[in-house]
């Protein structure tokens, strides 16, 4: 599969009128594509529209109105009728292994085999959801997170039998619609929930161990970790501010105290401790680094006290409505 998005190919089919289908249908309706929102429940898709207005609202530019948006969704209650012309159907289904089973196998019959058949699965492998499709190579994980009007970060789900060529796809037709795609391969969470679980896993049982409040810990992590992962991420934020040795020496201790191997020093930072790759302290860590490493020291601080500023200025856990206990 080589072809790239194009506009004389321009519907899309959205199987699925939850709140993630309305929202994703809206994206693509408000980037200028035809799209089919289909759903077995019909007040679902009667109740499409109003729904839908607050967040065409939030994707209004200039010459673009919510009335030009949700003209261009059209609901249908029939899935071949949904389906027919379209060259992606994206699948929004509740997350249920055997309704998105037995979904596949019906649009794999129904669809030509140049369609792209995507899911937004948030937790199931595509080998699982595939087990009764035939041409599996046009199955591609197309993984939006929520709120996904605006997060722009979409994570790509490829299996062994997904062509690079797909996953070269969905990369460019995500940039059609002002998102990134992001390229994961399977794996139970992908990427994001991985990460996510992961970390409120740990932080559930610090509450539980009685180590701090539910407050201390979101401040912590708001007014330390928060910002420095938004602006760069995890692997760019341990290039620019801690040691690997130091990473090394933290993570063999942790392993030691609390005899759990998930604090274990990993393969890859030991080699890179022994390769000398400390990060930009070096010139080299996960990333490749310039000379200037003091320049690199400015150019972070001034980063990360232009966005504690930001944060400061404003009280977004009291603007969301949050009550003390």
């Amino acid at each position: 599969m080589t072809r790239q998005p194009e506009r004389e190919q321009n519907q899309i089919t959205v199987i699925g009128a939850g709140f993630m289908g309305t929202v994703i249908a809206t994206i693509y309706a408000r980037h200028g594509y035809d799209v089919v929102l289909h759903d077995s429940n019909a007040q679902a898709l009667a109740s499409y529209g109003a729904r839908a207005a607050p967040i065409a609202e939030s994707l209004v530019t200039a010459g673009v109105a919510v009335a030009n948006i949700l003209e261009r969704v059209r609901t249908a209650d029939d899935l071949a009728d949904a389906v027919a012309g379209s060259f992606m159907v994206h699948e929004v289904a509740q997350e249920d292994l055997g309704v998105k089973q037995a979904l596949f196998a019906q649009l794999d019959s129904l669809c030509g085999p140049e369609v792209v058949l995507a899911t937004n699965t948030s937790s199931f492998l595509l080998t699982s959801l595939c087990e009764g499709v035939n041409h599996r190579g046009r199955v591609v994980g197309i993984h939006y997170i929520t709120p996904a009007h605006i997060i722009k970060a979409v994570e790509i789900i490829h299996a062994d039998f997904t062509p690079p060529a797909l996953i070269e796809w969905a990369q460019n037709f995500l940039t059609t619609i002002d998102h990134v795609g992001v390229v994961c391969r399977e794996s139970p969470g992908f990427l994001v929930n991985r990460v996510q679980m992961a970390m409120l896993a740990e932080i559930h049982r610090m509450v539980d161990e009685g180590l701090a409040t539910a407050a201390d810990i979101d401040a912590a992590v708001r007014l330390s970790i928060g910002p420095r992962l938004a602006l760069w991420g995890p692997l760019l934020t341990e290039d620019l501010v801690v040691h690997k040795k130091t990473a090394l020496a933290v993570m063999a201790y942790m392993e030691e105290k609390t005899g759990s191997e998930a604090n274990a020093p990993t393969a890859t930072l030991k080699n890179l401790v022994a390769d000398g790759k400390a990060g930009a302290i070096s010139g080299e860590g996960w990333y490749q680094w310039s000379d200037d490493y003091d320049g690199i020291v400015r150019e972070r601080d001034q980063q990360l006290a232009d966005a504690l500023e930001w944060f400061e200025q404003r009280d977004g856990m009291a603007a969301i409505g949050l009550r003390n206990h």
